[in-house]
């Protein structure tokens, strides 16, 4: 066997020095990304998303059975078609929010949805598009 020449040593170890900068860095960015996105209410990361990623304006309409949902609710317009989306906080309330809705509007087929503890109710029948942008700004 013949000796590994002390460049070659060298070279390993900055590549060794490299790879472990290179995960200290993805740890420490995961760590800051927790730390800033942990805290946040999804409700405030909903709206944020809405107003200023996908340019919408929130509503003022009012709605009761949203309102009634306990992370928060709020209510826009997407292409032309208004949408209520009620954030609830676990997903027996968001079945509850649905529940509700039934009761008070019948079925609401192509109006009314659950994703996750997101509840959206629609004005008319929502578009792929329509509910695609709401669910680009989807936070469980």
């Amino acid at each position: 066997m013949s000796a590994v020449p002390s460049w070659e040593w060298r070279y390993l170890r900055a590549a060794f020095a490299a790879v472990a900068a290179i995960v200290t860095l993805q740890i420490g960015g995961w760590l800051v990304y927790r730390v800033v996105h942990e805290g946040t209410p999804p409700l405030s990361e909903t709206i944020r998303c809405l107003t200023r990623e996908k340019l919408l304006e929130l509503t003022t309409e009012t709605d009761p059975i949203a309102a009634s949902a306990g992370d928060g609710w709020l209510a826009t317009r997407v292409e032309g078609n208004g949408v209520h989306v009620a954030i609830a906080r676990s997903t027996s309330e968001a079945e509850r929010l649905l529940d509700l809705y039934r009761s008070v509007a019948g079925e609401l087929t192509g109006r009314l949805e659950r994703r996750g503890t997101v509840v959206y109710l629609w004005e008319g029948a929502s578009s792929p598009t329509q509910r695609q942008t709401m669910y680009d700004c989807h936070y469980d």
